[in-house]
């Protein structure tokens, strides 16, 4: 091994690595340094290490873990996330131990004696498997060098609402005695990044390796919607693949891939979330995995961790529930370094203008769900100017934010600010005030055979009776048309309170 650069050789040689960065080096230094001279009364080495995703996170902690003297426990969310992972260290060559929940007693006793005689360098898991006694007794024996918390944002966003065992992470470290404690993520604002700290060290101090969650290579734009299933469907039809669409419910994207399937001919689409049986998801992922051309829909259990290197598009059907969680889902687009995009698709919603009408404030966020959740309202609907400055700038990287756009809707001057079906629902109804209920305007709207031909009929040409008619149902909730409630016009649609679209110019 070369001595001008033995880390560097080391990852050329054993991990077919040519190149590090000076990030990962320093993250790598600074557990081999802990591991090899820290002790107990010391206190572990602690980092909080933030990464854009596709940044090589897995190898600052996969690297010293074959140098460590002690094994390297990693946490992880979710059991895909779980079972990906071992599956990719058995095939580098490493022996990794699972521990989670669900396993038969000789599977768990099988996977402790791995960990007691030292084979397993690795041991798996996630939070509420280290609160059960006997592991959390197994482990602190087997006294790990390192000790990672992967997808360390969960810690905040989860721990405080349904995951409060991420809360007992830092018991567990306390109870381990690990040499070197390392909570990586992709994303995290100021203020997590001050949750994560305060659940995992307690206040004690930290290291914070840290590099602008920007990804050039993605191109992000917005789009309303008063036909989800219509915007979705021609973005769809019309995006580069393979491609991802993101929604917040396991029903949900069920539903989805059910729709685009039956709406286009010969869609090669699944759909995946964490309640499919183990058999289910490894199916799917292994066809993902090896597809050019296929539509994944599903909720974040696909997100994290998962490398499919050149996944072209991610489209977020709905707003996700902050920023952090936006840019961990549209990062898996483009970890190749090609050219990829990344589209939310958001419903107009009551009290909301067609046209965006929020200013942004730029700047860290309170860690709240619903601060957090008000930011990405702002980034759907305001009126600002580059897509990406604003996302930075909400993650409290603004001097990235103010040079770093290379592509988003805004800057290239194609963004959509009204929603399409908005104005000539509207004009319809100006036209023909309370001529209509909701069907015959949809029948109306589409120019379907057996509706009078008159002012405005057929606008919306091109659409289906389905697509105009989700339409109008948002358009009444969002107040751009009004249903009258009383006699002689009950059922009748008018013209709504909010302000009309107009088409003017940017």
């Amino acid at each position: 091994m070369k001595t001008d650069d033995p880390i560097g050789t080391y990852a050329a040689e054993h991990f077919g690595v040519a190149y590090l960065y000076p990030y990962q080096r320093l993250v790598i230094a600074n557990v081999l340094d802990s591991a090899g001279t820290a002790t107990d009364d010391d206190g572990p080495t602690r980092q909080i290490v933030i990464l854009p995703t596709g940044s090589g996170k897995s190898l600052c902690f996969q690297l010293p873990a074959t140098l460590c003297p002690g094994p390297t426990l990693v946490v992880y969310p979710l059991l895909g996330l779980m079972a990906d992972q071992a599956r990719r260290l058995k095939s580098s060559g490493m022996v990794a131990a699972t521990l989670r929940g669900g396993m038969s007693a000789n599977e768990r006793r099988a996977a402790l004696e791995s960990v007691r005689s030292g084979t397993a360098r690795f041991i798996i898991t996630n939070p509420e498997t280290l609160r059960t006694p006997s592991v959390a007794k197994a482990l602190a024996e087997a006294k790990p060098s390192h000790f990672v918390i992967d997808e360390a944002h969960c810690v905040a966003e989860w721990g405080d609402s349904f995951r409060p065992a991420y809360l007992s992470l830092g018991e567990a470290i306390r109870s381990i005695k690990p040499r070197v404690v390392t909570a990586f993520t992709a994303t995290a604002s100021p203020p997590i990044l001050t949750r994560i700290a305060e659940a995992l060290f307690g206040g004690e101090p930290y290291r914070l390796v840290a590099g602008a969650p920007d990804r050039p290579n993605i191109r992000y734009s917005v789009k309303p919607a008063l036909s989800m299933r219509r915007e979705l469907r021609a973005a769809v039809a019309t995006m580069p693949k393979p491609l991802i669409v993101f929604a917040r419910s396991r029903h949900g994207v069920q539903i989805i891939a059910e729709d685009l399937i039956g709406s286009r001919s010969g869609l090669d689409c699944r759909f995946y979330h964490a309640g499919l049986e183990k058999a289910e998801r490894a199916a799917v992922e292994a066809w993902f995995m090896g597809s050019d051309d296929g539509v994944l829909v599903s909720t974040c259990a696909y997100g994290m961790g998962m490398d499919k290197p050149n996944v072209r598009s991610v489209v977020h059907y709905g707003r996700p529930a902050s920023v952090e969680a936006y840019l961990q889902e549209s990062g898996r687009a483009g970890r190749d370094g090609e050219q990829s995009e990344a589209l939310l698709i958001h419903k107009l919603e009551p009290g909301s203008r067609t046209r965006g009408d929020y200013e942004p404030r730029l700047g860290p966020e309170p860690v709240s769900a619903e601060a957090r959740s008000e930011a990405m309202r702002r980034y759907a609907t305001g009126r600002y100017g580059c897509r990406r400055s604003f996302l930075l700038g909400v993650l409290g990287y603004p001097e990235a934010a103010e040079t770093a756009c290379s592509s988003c809707d805004r800057c290239d001057g194609t963004a959509i600010e009204d929603a399409p079906g908005a104005a000539e629902l509207a004009a319809i109804a100006a036209r023909h005030p309370r001529r209509f209920d909701a069907t015959g305007l949809a029948a109306f709207a589409v120019g379907a055979q057996g509706t009078a031909v008159a002012p405005r009929h057929g606008t919306m040409a091109g659409w289906t009776t389905e697509e105009a008619g989700e339409a109008i149902a948002a358009a009444l909730g969002a107040g751009l048309l009004r249903r009258r409630s009383r006699w002689p016009w009950k059922g009748a649609i008018s013209p709504g309170t909010r302000r009309r679209p107009t088409r003017r110019p940017r």
